[in-house]
């Protein structure tokens, strides 16, 4: 393959001469079924749903040649969509492999959340992926000690909940707040707060997703919302009740939910 640049030093072969057999290409599995190679991250831009990142494994089948490049896309027959598209095409030439998740034995997981797997290539699926982890009682339980999920994670101080400036009290139910977000005084319902996030006293958020470094203005309402980063919500804003309006300023989903793309700035 031949990539022009990245973030990333890359090994590259270019032309009918780059041979797949110098790679590792061990078979981890008795299940694959053949030689694997792994992609690593590959990380695509959408129009539509921005951007979006994956691990794949290719089946070698010849020394330039992956089960993917078996139906490799052209103009009579596009491929778009990884599982709209390429896993049919890959079944019908009788490439595909499947892994049932239902067999995974995971230390610490109760019968709910046995085989749990969300496909999130639409916004309105990352969101509803999102609001499982913060169900009564998740589907899929970020807190079990015998199989941590292991991420990065910013020298952040805790979480904190206070009153505001002026000393008016917060209210936080059924939320996730991550390390170094700051409640003043706002009122935050069934929402995920993720790092360095700021809510000022006032502030309704339910049913929302803040990414890192959102800052939220007094008086502010935010009612079904995804919010990317480092966005600056002016305060007493009204976004997510008004869907007619919205449409005007953000994108809303098929199922009403409202995304402020990154670093976007108001009048």
């Amino acid at each position: 393959s031949y990539v022009k640049s990245g973030g990333h030093k890359e090994v590259i072969e270019i032309g009918d001469d780059g041979d797949l057999y110098r790679l590792p290409i061990p078979m981890s599995s008795i299940y694959d079924g053949g030689p694997m190679i792994t992609a690593g991250v590959v990380i695509a831009k959408d129009p539509e749903y921005g951007f979006n990142s994956g691990m794949y494994r290719f089946m070698v089948k010849e020394r330039n040649l992956t089960g993917i490049d078996i139906v490799t896309p052209n103009e009579e027959s596009p491929l778009i969509d990884m599982g709209g598209d390429v896993i049919p095409a890959l079944t019908a030439q009788r490439q595909a492999h499947v892994y049932d998740f239902s067999t995974n034995v995971v230390p610490g997981q109760d019968e709910r959340e046995r085989g749990y797997w969300r496909d999130v290539g639409t916004l309105d699926a990352f969101y509803d992926a999102n609001m499982d982890l913060i169900a009564p009682v998740p589907v899929f339980n970020l807190y079990n000690q015998q199989w941590p999920v292991y991420t990065y994670r910013k020298a952040l101080p805790p979480a904190k909940v206070s009153r505001g400036s002026g000393g008016e009290p917060s209210f936080v139910d059924g939320s996730l707040l991550c390390q170094g977000s700051v409640i003043s005084g706002a009122h935050v319902e069934r929402s995920i707060v993720s790092p360095s996030v700021f809510i000022d006293h006032d502030a309704h958020v339910t049913d929302s997703i803040l990414n890192e470094g959102v800052r939220v203005g007094a008086g502010a309402r935010l009612n079904k919302c995804i919010v990317d980063k480092n966005v600056v919500i002016p305060p007493n804003e009204r976004i997510g009740f008004d869907h007619e309006l919205d449409r005007q300023r953000y994108h809303v989903s098929e199922h009403g939910i409202v995304v402020i793309q990154k670093e976007q700035r108001f009048n």
